[in-house]
């Protein structure tokens, strides 16, 4: 008798639903925006590129991020006092409802900045473009070789 013939199913797991796709650029814009709006088609290949990577998380994990991407729509009602979903707030006001967020004194709402920050910059900074704008050298790090021969001659 032969071993059964497992099947293996090639898919693509989309955990974003149509609502957080368009929560999420806006969200990433308020967390990486430095001199002013970002390009809308760089978020969106950002956007996919976070439904990627938690799409490959367990099933509670993935559901407890979706969850708090719906906290983050309805809570500038109660965090910042303006009557808008989230992805209708202007930019500076996403800035200032993620810095309220982030230094709120209900531990929950802090642990949801954290989350998507700590998330979204992993994802966003393994872009070789993005580590060279921050001055990471990249594989050729000849400037760190030398500096550590320098401190190997130095010692006796």
């Amino acid at each position: 008798m032969s071993a059964p013939h497992l099947h293996q199913r090639d898919f693509v797991r989309k955990t974003l639903k149509p609502r957080h796709v368009s929560l999420l650029p806006k969200l990433a814009e308020a967390y990486l925006a430095t001199d002013g709006p970002m390009d809308p088609v760089k978020l969106e290949a950002f956007t996919e590129e976070v439904d990627r990577a938690i799409s490959t998380a367990s099933k509670t994990l993935r559901f407890g991020l979706v969850l708090m991407l719906d906290v983050i729509t309805w809570a500038p009602l109660f965090i910042i006092g303006k009557p808008a979903v989230f992805e209708d707030l202007s930019l500076d006001d996403r800035v200032r409802f993620l810095v309220r967020l982030e230094r709120s004194r209900l531990v929950q709402l802090t642990l949801i900045f954290v989350a998507w920050k700590t998330l979204l910059m992993l994802v966003y900074f393994e872009e070789p473009e993005e580590l060279r704008a921050l001055g990471y050298p990249g594989p050729e790090r000849t400037r760190y070789r030398s500096l550590l021969a320098s401190g190997s001659a130095a010692s006796p």
